[in-house]
């Protein structure tokens, strides 16, 4: 809240300055050039959405901000020669987000012959996966980041080409796509399993112990299976090949129960976040012999009406104070360990 005053302040103080060297200097030429203005913006550590403030100032400040500009959302109601065109604008850009559109397959085309490389692609609420447009896309991409959210139809050789095509992909989000082939996520992770390091599977149904056998990410850190299929033997395939997993949510996972938890605690020696609310089978719950297992847990939302045995440490000062206990009691160490609550 502080630095969004004070960005506002900052932005408001450039605005009366430019308008005070026009009116004090109608002869001479004293505007800063566009490197000087570039440096200033950039300490600002203002986002996207400011740009649209600055571009107002000035032509200067308009072209200084397309630069500068690394997203951009396009909206549905937007014509394609529209989209494009606006696009256009800024050489910059590394995350582009689509949703509810149609003319994806020629925008990426286009969007090969762009200048700028993005990192970011988030294609959401589309009929199936623009494959044709991916394939062009993918020539000249450095692409890090894809999601496909609520795709209405996801084929196994979608997930081949995305597999293929971008084998650098970090994070893939597949969340709400209820009607993916059986075989379609073995082919996608096939390609590029080795760099995968965030997987989102929200509202996935087709996670069964058959199909996870050879669910084998090595470099995996984060997890997302909430309101999934996943059960407690599909948990134990994937957690004994991913063992390096540091966030994992289990949020609405109806078929998780006290034994899926212990597998994942036994299992990730590094985990660091487990979410498990409204688990219904989940029910013999108790932090301190969790904290125990597995000690490197930060964070930790328990399913409704589960209760808790461990000290919640809130203070900096207490934290220092139980630091010390820690060092000389080892048996306590595990017990004092900061967790958030939900």
């Amino acid at each position: 809240m502080k630095r969004k005053g004070t960005t506002n302040f900052l932005l408001l103080l450039i605005n009366v300055q430019i308008k005070r060297i026009k009116t004090v200097n109608k002869k001479f030429s004293v505007y800063l050039p566009d490197e000087c203005w570039e440096l200033v913006f950039k300490n600002l550590l203002i986002d996207d959405q400011h740009y649209n403030s600055l571009s107002l100032v000035s032509k200067q400040f308009l072209s200084i901000t397309n630069r500068l500009r690394s997203s951009l959302t396009i909206k549905p109601n937007l014509t394609t020669e529209q989209a494009l065109n606006l696009i256009e604008r800024f050489p910059k850009l590394t995350s582009l987000n689509f949703s509810d559109r149609l003319d994806l397959d020629y925008i990426l085309l286009q969007l090969s012959t762009f200048p700028f490389r993005l990192k970011s692609l988030k294609l959401d609420n589309t009929p199936t996966i623009p494959a044709t447009g991916l394939l062009a896309f993918s020539i000249t991409s450095t692409l890090q980041s894809l999601t496909c959210s609520h795709t209405n139809f996801i084929h196994s050789t979608h997930m081949y080409l995305i597999g293929d095509c971008f084998p650098d992909m970090q994070r893939i989000d597949l969340s709400h796509c209820k009607n993916i082939y059986l075989d379609s996520l073995h082919v996608l992770l096939k390609g590029c399993r080795e760099n995968i390091t965030h997987l989102n599977l929200t509202d996935c149904s087709i996670l069964t112990e058959d199909i996870m056998m050879n669910f084998q990410v090595p470099k995996l850190k984060v997890l997302n299976l909430s309101d999934s299929s996943v059960d407690d033997k599909t948990l134990y395939v994937i957690t004994k090949s991913c063992t390096g997993i540091l966030k994992l949510s289990l949020k609405h996972c109806r078929h998780v129960s006290d034994k899926g938890v212990k597998c994942v605690l036994r299992n990730c020696k590094k985990l660091r976040e487990i979410n498990f609310k409204h688990c219904p089978k989940v029910v013999h719950v108790n932090v301190a012999s969790m904290l125990l297992r597995r000690p490197s847990l930060r964070k930790i939302k328990l399913p409704s009406g589960v209760a808790w045995e461990v000290p919640l440490v809130s203070t900096k000062s207490k934290l220092r104070n139980e630091s010390k206990v820690q060092s000389s009691d080892p048996d306590r160490q595990r017990c004092l360990v900061c967790c958030s609550f939900c």
